[in-house]
């Protein structure tokens, strides 16, 4: 017998011991009766087991029947959970994801996609692994199914098979002690920064975030002078508030900013960071579920952040410190 005759088999067996009617049972199943009757005659064949007792008032289960009954009610019972967990991984609903992520998605995106990812999804497990952007891009291809990562470049995609969308374009701020000059200001202008010294990435650790920030200030001409190095957003605020430099962080960095240090929104056009979610082309239907769940939370955080910035418009708003002649 093959496993869908065993499993017919069974449930014809298991509706005519309680409809204690092969009628009845037929109707439930929605077959002739005729086809019931068949069905547990082979049963009884297969197992060479007297199941049901037959009459012509009454139909009854044997000794043997008893005992049977209770072993196919668990058996699909089991089939029916089997069932319905597969296809609840085929449709994305459950299942194992290991995703990667930068520490700065942490601070407010992460949380809320988790809780969205509960509701949409409440029998898939993560395994959440803080990784540099890095790091996360290289494991694609073995250790990790999605990666939530800064800067995603062009040039990141020359491997075959990558695949990506845009979660978040986050306007920088810098960090400054809440004694600084600047620190009051509506936003500042990058040029206003020159001459401050900063804390930033270590390039070796951190290529992605330091070239980006290089980058910003250039445009604005000028290149940073280094004070200091830290790997983690929360260092560089404590080196802020410490007095060792100021710092350019995303918008979600407020989630984390001690009371002794003030971020003050940077105004050039092109002083933004942006966060993306990638994976490999060939992925399961967890990661669409995943991904729609990430773009969902990030357009919410995309229309809270562009409510904010109507507090200033930027070019207009902005101050410029200038250094004493």
């Amino acid at each position: 017998m093959n496993r869908l005759t065993d499993l017919e088999l069974l449930s014809a067996f298991v509706a005519v011991a309680e409809e204690r009617h092969f009628g009845r049972a037929a109707a439930r199943l929605h077959v002739a009766q005729p086809v019931i009757s068949r069905r547990i005659q082979r049963l009884e064949r297969e197992t060479g087991l007297q199941l049901v007792e037959r009459s012509t008032r009454h139909v009854g289960l044997t000794e043997a029947g008893e005992v049977f009954l209770e072993s196919s009610r668990r058996l699909l019972h089991d089939t029916e959970l089997a069932i319905g967990q597969a296809h609840r991984v085929a449709e994305g609903e459950a299942g194992r994801l290991t995703v990667g992520f930068v520490d700065s998605a942490a601070f407010e995106l992460l949380a809320d996609l988790l809780r969205q990812l509960q509701h949409d999804a409440p029998g898939l497990v993560l395994d959440l692994r803080e990784l540099s952007s890095e790091r996360q891009l290289d494991q694609l291809h073995s250790d990790i199914d999605v990666a939530i990562v800064r800067e995603l470049r062009q040039r990141d995609f020359d491997e075959e098979g990558l695949e990506s969308r845009h979660l978040l374009e986050e306007r920088l701020h810098v960090a400054l002690p809440v004694d600084h000059d600047l620190a009051m200001q509506p936003a500042v202008l990058l040029r206003s920064l020159a001459q401050e010294p900063f804390v930033m990435f270590p390039r070796p650790q951190v290529p992605r975030g330091y070239d980006h920030i290089i980058s910003v200030c250039e445009r604005a001409h000028f290149t940073p002078w280094i004070a200091a190095h830290a790997l983690q957003y929360t260092s560089m605020l404590a080196f802020v508030a410490a007095g060792l430099g100021a710092a350019l962080l995303p918008t979600s960095a407020r989630a984390i900013r001690p009371e002794t240090v003030a971020l003050v929104p940077i105004a050039d056009h092109h002083a933004t960071t942006s966060l993306s979610v990638a994976w490999l082309a060939r992925h399961s239907a967890t990661v669409e579920t995943f991904v729609t769940a990430a773009r969902r939370v990030a357009a919410e955080h995309r229309a809270a952040d562009s409510d904010a910035d109507t507090r200033f418009r930027p070019g207009h708003d902005a101050v410029e410190l200038h250094a004493p002649m």
